[in-house]
């Protein structure tokens, strides 16, 4: 019974700090096998070649480097690597997707932004604008620490608040009205390998440039609710016909109109 209040009570508190300010991070118990597990894994992925038809890599040019080309992100790879499908699918983080969404939560997408060393910052935004394609209302992303993420190499900067599902002005690429995000109280969200933050879909968020010597690697899954469909394989799809990765871009072809799947990156168009 006591085990039981306190569950309650962790739960209780949890909800609270959610709904008061839009994100919930949740720190990661001293497991050095999972994060060591958990950087192997994410070395795997970043190791892959580029192939078409397969998991999507997206280039950036470093700050200091505007001819060059550096691996940004990485996505569509869960049907490629079974441990990490089964992790972000496990029952425990469904249930606790679910408990603060208020909903059955479903697997819409999912990403590793690896922010090297030389990598550009993400320009302000919510997510909101860039989830529209499938009629869905809200979604929750939950960030998977994989390095320490500081401020000098560009950890997550959030604006807590419950922003009640609400689009705050924006610019014509869809990122945040810059006279709106000026007024902002950015809050930066530094972590720990292993460390878990989860944030809905209408906060504010954004991150510096990566000016340090260590990656800043980090899975970001976003979900949405089961009750508005499943839709990863149409996204994924949808995606690739809009925004292909480098190695399936047709030469001579103007891909600068990426819509909603480039908002805020740094990410080549």
């Amino acid at each position: 019974r006591v085990d039981r209040r306190q569950r309650q009570m962790c739960i209780r508190d949890r909800l609270s700090s959610w709904h008061r300010n839009g994100y919930l991070k949740l720190s990661a118990t001293s497991n050095s096998s999972f994060t060591s597990t958990l950087s192997h894994w994410v070395d795997e992925l970043q190791d892959l070649p580029e192939t078409a038809g397969k998991w999507m890599q997206y280039f950036e040019a470093p700050e200091d480097d505007p001819h060059g080309r550096q691996l940004c992100r990485i996505e569509n790879f869960l049907q490629f690597h079974p441990q990490l499908d089964a992790l972000l699918r496990s029952r425990p983080i469904l249930a606790l997707v679910s408990q603060l969404m208020g909903d059955r939560a479903v697997l819409f997408k999912e990403k590793i932004n690896f922010k090297l060393p030389g990598g550009n910052g993400f320009a302000p935004h919510q997510d909101a604008p860039a989830f529209t394609s499938f009629g869905q209302s809200y979604h929750i992303t939950l960030m998977l620490s994989v390095d320490a993420s500081t401020e000098d190499n560009g950890c997550l900067e959030l604006v807590p608040g419950n922003y009640l599902r609400e689009t705050l002005p924006l610019e014509a690429d869809s990122t945040l009205n810059r006279e709106t995000a000026s007024t902002l109280a950015w809050e930066p969200l530094t972590t720990q390998p292993g460390d878990i933050l989860l944030f809905d879909s209408f906060i504010p968020h954004r991150s510096g440039p990566n000016r340090s010597q260590s990656s800043r690697r980090a899975l970001y899954v976003t979900y949405g609710k089961a009750a508005e469909g499943s839709y990863r394989e149409a996204y994924y799809r949808l995606k690739r016909a809009t925004f292909p990765p480098d190695i399936e871009r047709i030469e001579g072809q103007d891909y600068g109109d990426t819509g909603v799947f480039n908002v805020g990156n740094p990410i080549r168009a």
